[in-house]
């Protein structure tokens, strides 16, 4: 009995031990600064600016949006946007840093959750009719990504799941999975500007909430100009469900 008990003494204050010395976590005020999320991890500390409460689930708990079920202010689009600094006296493992931010987040945030599997919709990335369009790479090295001035992505030397990973951002928070059984890597170009401007005034169009319709684009493109396609389906997948969570942080 005095075993069992001091063992769960040692526990405990470990368990306790896990916490950042210092952390501070404020809402920003919006429009947010230009350049998106900035993390840098650290022996000694974790910050993160411009961050949604999606992005500090991802980064702590290791679940991507698409797997975390919640308020619609989870992610982008949304007037809930953070700045986290968290230091720690002795260096440490991320996987420490992790549950450290966890409990910060429970603290701070109240945040509480269950885990569950749950029927979710994701799109495949497939191949439509008439097959692909692409060039098989015939140049070796890292896969390449560059931007026109208008609306256009030029890929060099791209697997198909690194494709379908690049597509996730407009289609947040849905996953987009490679399904197209393409092996290899490929060479293609993908022009939205078709898609996205109006023919008549050249303005840009929008979504229903006023964003770019990038995702809309897509659909209409993939299929077109490199013989692939978006096809939604649903998959069983483990997702964590928020209970409880607050807005505002508690206060520093």
């Amino acid at each position: 009995m005095v075993r069992t008990s001091f063992l769960l003494a040692i526990l405990a204050a470990s368990a306790a031990s896990q916490t950042f010395d210092v952390a501070s976590v404020k809402r920003i005020s919006l429009p947010p600064p230009r350049g998106g999320l900035k993390r840098e991890i650290t022996p000694t500390g974790v910050s993160l600016h411009t961050a949604t409460i999606g992005n500090l689930l991802e980064w702590a708990y290791g679940m991507t949006i698409y797997q975390v079920v919640g308020p619609n202010w989870l992610n982008w689009p949304t007037d809930a946007a953070y700045d986290v600094d968290a230091k720690t006296s002795t260096p440490t493992t991320e996987a420490v840093l992790k549950r450290m931010l966890q409990a910060l987040l429970q603290e701070r945030f109240q945040l509480q959750f269950h885990r569950e599997t749950r029927d979710t919709v994701i799109y495949a990335l497939v191949t439509a009719k008439g097959g692909p369009k692409m060039r098989k790479s015939t140049s070796t090295g890292e896969p390449k990504i560059r931007w026109t001035e208008s609306f256009g992505t030029v890929y060099e030397r791209m697997p198909m799941a690194q494709f379908a990973f690049s597509l996730e951002r407009p289609f947040q928070p849905r996953h987009v999975a490679d399904e197209t059984g393409l092996t290899g890597t490929f060479d293609f170009t993908l022009d939205l500007a078709q898609y996205l401007l109006d023919p008549v005034t050249g303005e840009v169009e929008k979504d229903s909430i006023g964003r770019l319709d990038e995702a809309g684009a897509l659909i209409r493109a993939l299929p077109q100009q490199i013989g692939l396609a978006l096809q939604r389906k649903t998959v069983p997948m483990e997702v964590l469900v928020i209970d409880h969570l607050e807005k505002n942080p508690t206060a520093n």
